[in-house]
């Protein structure tokens, strides 16, 4: 397979034990499997969680690199075939890993500018629907995250997403 000659050497141990306690997805096997060093190192990435040394550091790339490439190409494969589910589903994966950015976050993440207290604070509003912000004021968003002065650039961002209304 794609990682087979990934191997979990006796100085990365400790660094991925405290890894997987701060991934968001709880790992089952040992951080000595390999398979739990590829899922830690994955889930690490997305969540832009910084390696303690530089004993994993190739190895992140390596992971972040492979599994880009290979779900883009489960996609691509789900696609041709017409299988719409598996098709939606790799796509987010793919853009996961593509994005730094969990399904559950809010996609402005993906900006520097925006810190990372008003980005928890508008993922809390899991009432409003994200379409919906498109519709708000800058007064609005800033009161939203109760940062009023994030208010313009928050719906400046916001705004720089496209915007596709389909009917049937």
């Amino acid at each position: 397979g794609e990682f087979a000659h990934i191997t979990v050497r006796e100085e990365e141990k400790l660094e991925l034990s405290k890894l997987a306690t701060r991934v968001p997805i709880p790992v089952k096997e040992s951080p000595s499997e390999p398979s739990a060093k590829i899922n830690i190192l994955l889930q690490a990435y997305i969540s832009r969680l910084k390696l303690d040394g530089f004993a994993l550091v190739s190895d992140m790339a390596f992971v972040q690199q492979s599994a880009a490439r290979i779900m883009r190409a489960i996609f691509e494969i789900s696609l041709r075939r017409g299988w719409s589910s598996l098709a939606k589903l790799t796509l987010a994966f793919a853009n996961m890993v593509a994005y730094r950015i969990w399904r559950s976050q809010s996609p402005l993440r993906q900006f520097k500018n925006v810190p990372e207290i008003v980005a928890r604070k508008l993922e809390r509003k899991s009432d409003i629907e994200w379409a919906r912000y498109a519709d708000l004021t800058p007064s609005d968003l800033g009161e939203l995250v109760g940062v009023p002065k994030m208010g313009r650039t928050l719906h400046r961002l916001v705004h720089q997403f496209p915007k596709l209304e389909l009917s049937a």
